[in-house]
């Protein structure tokens, strides 16, 4: 009985050592690089099938041809193996070249990334800033950074350099550059502002 307790003390031992050392790898790859699109699914690949991952301060990044097209960064994220869904806290989405809006930054209270899926969920207090001077606000948002499609159900607002809108439901198409607010829609345009460009 004595060895038996001893051998599954060594055991619990050495799966505590393997634990450590992959959270040491990780905290050496965020104060580094960061996470890029290939190193973390291999991260969560040499986790043990029962533990999940709080990280604080993630930064992902998203490449397409060598180029990195999209960043993530987070003040906190929660990896949850069994669902293969990352919980985020603080969210700061940044999309490079999205067509003529330019660059735009999104945050959002929280999300959760469905990698298998590549979705993002956002919620609470989503904001979206174009480099060309435009904001957009509702409440929810689902990023699907395959078709880089964002779209929501949810009230929305818009306010830029000569136009104020609301309505319901939104796809803003991040490579063709476009918007459609499905219904409910009231616009407000700035003559002033018009008219002086006219100028």
């Amino acid at each position: 009985m004595a060895a038996e307790g001893r051998g599954r003390h060594r055991a619990q031992r050495l799966v505590g050592i393997s634990i450590l050392l992959l959270l040491v790898i990780l905290a050496g790859m965020l104060l580094s690089n960061g996470f890029d699109d290939a190193s973390l699914p291999d991260i969560i690949e040499k986790l043990p099938e029962n533990v999940d991952l709080g990280l604080d301060r993630v930064h992902y990044s998203q490449n397409e041809n060598g180029i990195e097209s999209w960043v993530l960064d987070a003040d906190r994220a929660a990896y949850q193996r069994k669902a293969e869904e990352l919980t985020l806290t603080g969210v700061e989405l940044t999309f490079f070249n999205a067509g003529s809006f330019g660059d735009v930054t999104l945050t959002a209270a929280g999300g959760v990334m469905r990698q298998q899926l590549k979705l993002i969920d956002l919620q609470g207090n989503v904001l979206i800033v174009t480099s060309t001077g435009e904001q957009y606000r509702s409440e929810t948002l689902r990023y699907d950074y395959a078709k880089r499609l964002a779209t929501t159900d949810d009230q929305i607002s818009m306010q830029g350099p000569q136009l104020r809108l609301t309505g319901k439901g939104m796809v803003l198409d991040l490579v063709q550059g476009t918007l459609k607010v499905r219904e409910n829609v009231h616009a407000l345009l700035d003559e002033r502002q018009t008219e002086g460009e006219q100028q």
